[in-house]
């Protein structure tokens, strides 16, 4: 699976860090959602979700909205 540039970028940091590791949760409403997969031995609080649609900047989501988001596509 190709990541999108601009969710590389959105992610930058984490990416840097851990590499470019995404799962797509899918499409909803036009845009395409990506969740950014820890490595299992790192404890973290809320995950990452991106979301992406052609031509506009990517934006991050995460908190309890980004609990919502993975929900709603059925992922755990």
């Amino acid at each position: 699976m190709e990541i999108p540039k601009p969710v590389l970028d959105e992610a930058r940091t984490l990416v840097k860090q851990y590499g470019p590791r995404f799962s797509y949760l899918g499409e909803s409403g036009g845009w395409d959602y990506y969740l950014f997969d820890f490595p299992e031995d790192v404890k973290t609080g809320y995950p990452f979700v991106y979301l992406y649609q052609e031509g506009h900047p990517a934006f991050e989501v995460t908190g309890s909205e980004a609990l919502d988001i993975i929900a709603s596509f059925g992922a755990e």
